[in-house]
Formats: structure tokens, sequence, C-alpha cells
């Protein structure tokens, strides 16, 4: 290691402050072509070698492994955060307990729950 990258790591205030350099930022093949694979990914669509061919005649020049690889990206990465349903027990218990006795928090999922299955 340089001194100039232990002086970079020593001087950095945040992580986001190391990641510079020549590959941040470089625009991918993919760029020209991406609202159709976010398309058909948001649609279920996630064979690589089946959008690989439907890109190619819209012009994309790149190889196939290189939409793999954006679709592995996005297999991988995190999703957004969901709450996890109620357990059916938990949902019991409210429907089954007197009105009066549920506290705030439970009658607004509860109600949330009828409103759905009704």
């Amino acid at each position: 290691m340089g001194r100039y990258t232990v002086k970079r790591f020593a001087h950095a205030s945040k992580p986001k402050d190391l990641f510079t350099g020549q590959w941040q930022n470089r625009p991918s093949v993919l760029n020209d072509s991406k609202p159709c694979p976010d398309d058909r990914w948001n649609e279920g669509f996630t064979n690589a070698w089946k959008l690989w061919e439907e890109i190619v005649p819209l012009g994309y020049k790149g190889s196939c492994q290189r939409v793999g690889a954006y679709l592995h990206k996005k297999r991988t990465s995190p999703g957004p955060a969901t709450a996890r349903p109620p357990s059916p027990r938990r949902v019991s218990g409210w429907i089954f307990s007197r009105p009066e006795a549920l506290t705030a928090p439970e009658k607004l999922p509860l109600k949330t729950v009828r409103a759905q299955c009704p």
C-alpha cells in the first residue's frame, strides 16, 4: 500500500469518501437499454439470456454476461423493508377479545386485517 493510499484512508471522514477513482460513476453499457431491463425485471422477468435476446435488436451491443451481472446485482440487493404480517394466532386473539380491551396499537392492525379480509 502506498503512502497516499494510507493518507486517503486516514483522512476520510466517511466511507463514501474512499470510493473515488476511475471506476466510480462510470457509465454502463446497459445505460441506453436500462428502461427495458428494469421494466422487465418489475414484471417478474429474471432470465438474463432471454432478456439479452430482447434488447440486442433494440441496439444493445454488450454481452449476455453483462446482462446477467446486472440482474444478479438486482437479485442480491436488499429489497424495500416491509413489515411482517401479523401471525394468525395474534389476529385470532384480536378478533376474539373484547373491543374495549384492545389497545390503540392493536385496533389499527385489526382494522386493516378486517378491511383486507372481510
